[in-house]
């Protein structure tokens, strides 16, 4: 229905009719059936569209129970008045009919049914407050309706009002409590049988599902909430499973599937004359699509613009992410027509901002679609304006914001500084207001822009610097939240946040070197690296998952130099920093697809061990990142490198880099690590190593058997002293679990099958009896430090990273970081079963030496597989990464 984002619930209620006291038995059996018709004609009105006429149905009624004395029904259709009044945006006069209603109950909470009359009011003024862009008042207001239908033992009415507050925790930014609330009344429906209730918790659960990360389960529960649907021929909720689908398979980078999905919403409100019976799955399919369209005319007298708008905006934005320029031009004007028929709502007023993003999208990326289109840029901005004007009248801060902020993200695409400045600056003073920090960043990065821009008259560096500065500070207080209100703002990493920090440290870094701040400005930019990194890994894991602790390197080891890398567009940046002097930078001038490409091919060549094929690769990326400051870093005379290492730089090894006569690893020992700041460094102690080694040697899972992994085993024992073992059958989940929570082991070594994928959900350890996930793993050594000390060295010898995949790389360091072990060492890929066995009984050698510490030792039994002729290639020894403390 028009303007309110179908809370649960608006639907007007049989009323709890209390017949007056009649002269005789036939009398009230007749006023009694002359009340029940007036209520299901109001009732038919209503669901038919027909408000007005609704309206005066149910004031008619309220009148006759007022002469009546009969303040319990009364109330009742007093309140079916306000919800019908909440339909024409008539907020006032709705706003007037509760507070008659809950001045009727004043003291009336004797029994039960008071009790539910009271739960009615109160769901129709809550469905108001967040009609009108105030979800904090309606989700204080739907838990006194929950609790109002409990006290009147109605619980299914109470779970109605539940799901209703996890829609306004979703607007308020809420997932996770969102996600809570719907999942026990999920959990409370279990025992029931399939109802419109349980559809739409279905339907809710799917989205939040797919706002925070999990399309997968979205799309599980979406599904269930759609054959319930159908089951009870219930076209709306039918429509809305079909949008949220429409929007998990976007999600899912599935666009054809979005698209038939989206068409098949739009075929309920088209064919809604038709009996709920053909839209079934079965005719809602790929041939009924193709089948002429209905008549727009009965199509546009039958179906509301409201219900049109959101599936025709999802087609817009769908059309321009898949480059239909023409589908997408010609879809604009027609939305464009229909926001005339929208009344002032918090909905309207986001799908007018939603649709002028997907136009600014397009005249910025394609703007030759939009030649010859009634739609402009002039036409943009009062649509805009008007959102403003909407959002000023409702006192709706927010929303205001939102509108504020996207006019002047339009005139920043037209280049009129000036302007985007003033109402860039208003959309944050706004979110000050509201303390909107989810927001606020946006508009805080885009008034960074706008300052920096070359062609504004007024640019300042200083300015943008201080914006960008603002954006991140903001940004750290929502660390790894799906912070959004709608979907026109929904947070995406790539496009929303990580340019913030890229685009900050490019700042950071082109101060000239003569500046007298260009230390500070380092320092800066490698906060913002670091900052960048821990971004990263929060939003891998979909939650603020990793403490931060500050530290000095030069505190932490004198004889370590620490590398932060940036790929930028146009070139590629490094910060050195060397114990005890000033941060130094260097730039060299490649394209970040040129990056990209050599990564690529340097991975490839050494994981297929081509014979020298990857040596120009290898020696190219040296020159980039090394060849400017080897000198520099050999004066120094650190022994050991460590790097903080940027996108596609992720997935190569730094050992295999080659000067032109030796690889790197020849010269220094290596260590990987997110940022310096999630380092947890403590020195080896060699002595009384007590390991647990969990592994397979058989073939699990459909995957190749591992038969040196119990060479691998036997070669950990003899080095070690203690060494409790769980090996084939005796490696579960539950048995790993339980040896972790009992004893404390400084190392737990697994060999095994795993990957590191671009999601936790792809990331995953190989046991006997299923698949150990990345939570699962990070859950069970938390436990363990929990009870007693971290975990010093974690080993994954047979695990790999997805190739090509620069998210599978932080899946890597986001088992390494959030497990809580000091250190971890894995391979970037598969090896060669028989030189890992090797490898590992070089590596253990070492760890048991006096002096040893974990980058070293790492180095040494490099360079002894190096030294082997058969293990020569950097394919079987270049691999393995030491990602934490190196000490």
């Amino acid at each position: 229905m028009p303007g309110l984002a179908q809370q649960v619930g608006r639907q007007p209620v049989q009323l709890p009719v209390q017949l007056p006291v009649q002269s005789s038995e036939q009398n009230q059996v007749i006023f009694q059936q002359s009340l029940i018709e007036q209520e299901a004609q109001g009732r038919q009105l209503y669901q038919s569209g027909r408000f007005v006429e609704a309206i005066a149905q149910w004031q008619r009624i309220a009148t006759i129970y007022a002469q009546q004395h009969n303040n319990l029904s009364q109330v009742s259709a007093l309140s079916n008045v306000s919800l019908a009044q909440q339909q024409l945006g008539q907020w006032e006069m709705a706003q007037s009919y509760i507070d008659q209603s809950l001045a009727l109950l004043t003291g009336q909470f004797v029994n039960s049914a008071q009790q539910q009359v009271m739960g009615q009011v109160l769901m129709a003024q809550g469905n108001l407050q967040m009609a009108t862009g105030h979800p904090h008042q309606a989700l204080e207001t739907w838990e006194q309706a929950s609790a109002a239908y409990l006290q009147g033992e109605e619980p299914l009415l109470s779970l109605r009002a539940q799901i209703n507050q996890a829609q306004a925790l979703r607007e308020l930014g809420f997932y996770a409590q969102a996600l809570d609330q719907l999942t026990t009344v999920l959990a409370t429906l279990a025992s029931e049988p399939p109802s419109l209730l349980k559809a739409t918790t279905l339907n809710r659960l799917g989205e939040i599902l797919r706002l925070t990360g999990h399309p997968l389960e979205a799309q599980i529960a979406l599904n269930q909430s759609l054959a319930i649907a159908q089951q009870y021929h219930s076209l709306g909720h039918i429509r809305a499973a079909l949008l949220e689908l429409g929007h998990t398979a976007r999600r899912l980078d599935h666009p054809s599937a979005a698209q038939d999905f989206y068409q098949r919403a739009m075929l309920t409100i088209a064919s809604d004359h038709l009996s709920a019976d053909h839209l079934s799955a079965d005719h809602l399919s790929a041939d009924h699509l193709s089948a002429p369209a209905p008549d727009p005319s009965l199509a546009l007298s039958v179906a509301t613009a409201a219900q049109r708008i959101p599936i025709q905006l999802a087609q817009l934005a769908l059309n321009i992410e898949t480059e239909q320029w023409a589908a997408a031009a010609e879809l604009g004007p027609i939305i464009h027509e229909q926001f005339a028929s929208l009344f002032p709502s918090r909905t309207a007023i986001y799908q007018q901002v939603n649709w002028a993003n997907s136009l600014i999208k397009l005249q910025h990326i394609h703007p030759q679609a939009l030649r010859g289109n009634p739609i402009g840029w002039l036409t943009i901005a009062q649509q805009l304006q008007q959102a403003v004007q909407q959002a000023k009248t409702l006192a709706d801060t927010r929303a205001e914001a939102h509108a504020s902020g996207t006019l002047g993200h339009m005139y920043e695409q037209t280049q009129q500084w000036a302007i985007a400045r003033s109402l860039t600056q208003q959309a944050i003073e706004l979110t000050a207001k509201i303390n909107a920090t989810d927001m606020a960043y946006q508009w805080q990065w885009q008034l960074g822009r706008i300052w920096q821009a070359p062609s504004n008259p007024e640019r300042s560096t200083t300015k943008a610097i201080d914006a960008y500065h603002q954006a991140i500070n903001t940004l750290s207080q929502l660390r790894g939240a799906l912070a959004s209100s709608n979907d026109s703002t929904q947070f995406s990493f790539k496009v929303s946040v990580e340019p913030i920090y890229r685009q900050l440290a490019d700042l950071l870094l082109q101060t000239p070197a003569a500046s007298t701040h260009q230390q500070q400005d380092l320092i800066s930019a490698q906060e913002v690296i670091e900052s960048l990194r821990l971004a990263e890994l929060d939003n891998y894991f979909q939650e603020a998952c990793i403490d931060v602790k500050p530290i000095s390197i030069d505190q932490v080891d004198q004889q370590a130099a620490v590398l932060y890398t940036l790929v930028l567009q146009d070139r590629l940046s490094v910060i050195l920093h060397l114990p005890n002097q000033p941060l130094q930078q260097f730039s060299t001038p490649v394209l970040a697809g040129d990056v990209a490409d050599v990564t690529h091919q340097l991975r490839q060549k050494l994981v297929i061990r081509s014979r020298r094929q990857y040596l120009p690769f290898s020696q190219q990326l040296y020159g980039w990142l090394l060849a400017p400051v080897a000198d520099a870093i050999a004066s120094s005379g650190v022994s050991t490198l460590v790097f903080v290492l940027d996108g596609p730089l992720q997935n190569v090894p730094m050992a295999a880099l080659h000067d032109g006569d030796h690889f790197l690893i020849e010269d220094y020992s290596l260590a990987l690590t997110p940022g310096l700041k999630l380092l947890n460094p403590q020195p080896w102690n060699p002595q009384n190593l007590k390991v647990l080694t969990a592994g397979l040697t058989d073939s699990r899972a459909g995957l190749w058997p591992l038969p040196y992994v119990a060479k691998e085993v036997e070669n950990i024992t003899r080095q070690v002293q203690h060494n409790t073992v769980l090996l084939n059958q005796d490696f579960t989940q539950a048995a790993l679990e339980d040896r972790i929570k009992a004893t404390r082991y400084p190392i737990v070594h697994i060999a095994t099958h795993g990957q590191f994928g671009s999601t936790p959900e792809e990331t995953y350890l190989v046991a006997w009896d299923e698949r150990i996930s990345v939570r699962a793993i990070s859950e069970m050594l938390q436990a363990h430090r929990g009870q007693r000390e971290a975990i010093e060295l974690l080993v994954l010898s047979a695990c790999e990273t997805a190739s090509g995949d620069q998210q599978a790389a932080l899946g890597l360091a986001g088992v390494a970081i959030k497990a809580g072990a000091r250190s971890t060492v894995a391979s970037l890929w598969a090896i060669n079963d028989e030189s890992t066995a090797h490898f590992i009984d070089y590596f253990y050698q070492q760890l048991t030496q006096p002096g040893a510490s974990r980058a070293s030792a790492l180095r040494q039994a490099q360079l002894q597989l190096l030294q082997e002729p058969q293990y020569r290639h950097p394919s079987d020894w270049a691999a393995y990464i030491l990602l934490g403390s190196w000490l």
